[in-house]
């Protein structure tokens, strides 16, 4: 007589060193200052499509969202949708503030910039052509590493209201180049802040991203450059 015994086998799948996150929103290829010039002469009318939002539109005319709200009486949280039309006051409507935190004018950007890496971590996705929306690398790290400036030049937009980004912080360099540091977790550096080549920027984070990294850009002529091939 045979007695046989049910043994229950357990299995144990390997741990997620990341919590379970949703999938991050597909990120909107963002432009910087390419309308500027136009809209400061004539004004114009930007008609909102899909993934747009006030953040992103102010980028594109280098104009505080702010002062776009006021000119088409949108209130906060700053919402817009696909269809509406947006207007961008020329510089002739636009008030002249006696403060400024920069003094903009007087900003003389360097022609021949130096660069440095944001952050030493591993580069975890190289940058390609065929990304829609994505043109940039992914640097691994950790939660809190610091981000560091690539180089000096005034912050444009800190903030968190371009999708896709999380908490983003874009640097102009000059009138040829920025940079772009998405998924902070914190932002330490103000809109129109002068930062120095190496100065702590951000905390690393995973703000709309499944596990923690640091998205950079380096845009030239408002076009995505490989960063492989500036950085040291």
């Amino acid at each position: 007589m045979f007695v046989t015994g049910c043994t229950k086998i357990h299995e144990h799948s390997a741990k997620d060193p990341y919590p379970e996150k949703k999938p991050r929103k597909e990120r909107v290829y963002f432009t910087y200052g390419t309308q500027s010039k136009k809209a400061s002469v004539s004004g114009d009318t930007y008609i909102v499509k899909q993934g747009d939002t006030l953040y992103s539109i102010s980028l594109l005319y280098d104009v505080n969202y702010i002062k776009i709200a006021k000119w088409n009486n949108i209130k906060s949280p700053y919402r817009v949708s696909i269809g509406d039309q947006i207007i961008i006051k020329s510089d002739k409507y636009r008030k002249k503030t006696k403060k400024s935190n920069t003094g903009k004018k007087k900003i003389k950007f360097v022609s021949n910039i130096k660069w440095e890496r944001p952050h030493n971590g591993r580069v975890s996705k190289a940058f390609s052509y065929s990304d829609v929306g994505k043109k940039g690398i992914d640097i691994s790290g950790n939660i809190g590493d610091k981000i560091y400036s690539s180089s000096g030049g005034l912050v444009v937009y800190a903030g968190n209201g371009i999708k896709g980004y999380g908490n983003l912080v874009i640097i102009k360099h000059n009138d040829v180049f920025l940079t772009a540091y998405a998924h902070n977790s914190k932002i330490l550096v103000e809109e129109d802040s002068l930062v120095k080549k190496g100065q702590i920027i951000a905390e690393l984070g995973d703000t709309d991203s499944i596990k923690p990294l640091l998205h950079f850009q380096i845009r030239k002529n408002g076009k995505s450059v490989d960063p492989e091939k500036y950085l040291p």
